[in-house]
Formats: structure tokens, sequence, C-alpha cells
């Protein structure tokens, strides 16, 4: 069986923008293949190394509000998106990239949701939030091709919103 992660990044402070990472710490309770990459961008790369498969949970700013998109990321390494890196913002594809300039070379695929905002401190939009069940049923597909198993416990919106709770608390 071929190693796989699931990889969630995103800022909940930045509304939209944290719904991979919120999806991933839910998913996560019950599935040690799920990492929650936050915000990190390219100081997660050193945990992606060591997979054949790697599907990553983001948004796409191209893709309408709540609309599900699920696409293989090819991963390149050009100068001109290297300028465009900030640590905290990598896109899955420059991550890709970096692993095949490693000499990596796994499986990548990213499930990816419309944002409808991504302001700060902003709370997640109900289509982001109503888009949770088509990702998870996009995400259950895309692990049995692997082998994999996705177990969930609970209501996977109402995990999301929890994930956001704690963070704007703070």
């Amino acid at each position: 069986m071929e190693r796989l992660l699931v990889v969630g990044l995103g800022n909940p402070i930045y509304g939209d923008d944290g719904f991979g990472s919120c999806l991933a710490q839910f998913l996560s309770l019950f599935n040690s293949f799920i990492l929650d990459g936050n915000a990190h961008g390219i100081g997660v790369l050193g945990n992606l190394s060591d997979y054949d498969v790697l599907v990553f949970l983001d948004i796409d700013t191209r893709l309408p509000p709540g609309a599900v998109a699920v696409e293989r990321i090819e991963g390149s390494l050009t100068v001109s998106e290297t300028r465009l890196v900030d640590a905290h913002r990598t896109p899955p594809s420059l991550l890709v990239g970096y692993l095949r300039a490693m000499g990596k070379n796994p499986k990548a695929y990213l499930i990816a949701v419309g944002p409808k905002r991504v302001e700060p401190l902003s709370p997640p939009s109900e289509e982001v939030l109503a888009a949770s069940y088509t990702v998870l049923s996009e995400l259950r597909q895309k692990l049995a091709e692997f082998g994999y198993e996705l177990k969930v416990e609970g209501d996977v919106k109402k995990g999301v919103e929890e994930c956001y709770r704690r963070v704007l608390r703070a």
C-alpha cells in the first residue's frame, strides 16, 4: 500500500482561507494519516517528503463560493513562482514542485473549495461550511483509490465550525 498523507492548508483567522486547516483538525481526531498544515507554508515541506500520495485540502479563489473541485497537482518550480513565495502562503503546487526538485515524485491531488470571504477575523461563509459534505465525499473517493478508509464521527460541518470558534475566540 502506498504511503498517503492528507494535508489541510489555510489560516482560520482569515475566514474561508482556514477551511482546509479546520477540516484537517477535525478529521485528524479519527485518522492518523491526516495533518493540519495550517498556514505553515514551506514549513510543512519536511512532513511531506516520505509519502507516495499527497491529498491537499485548501481553497481556490478561481472557484465560485462553495464550489468544490478535485484536481491532480503536477507541481513545478519556476523562478516566477518562487518570487511569489510568502513563507506562510505557499500553494500546494509549489510544495509539490519543491518535492520534485528534491528528487521526490509523489502523486498529488487538491480538493479545493471556492471561498466567499478571506478577510481577517471573519467567520467562515455558509457556502464553504455547506461544502464540507461534498469535500468529505470527494476525499472518501480519493482515499478509496489508494485503499484508505476515512473515519468520521459526528457532523463534519459542526467540527469545522468548532475549529473556527476556538481560533476566533482566542
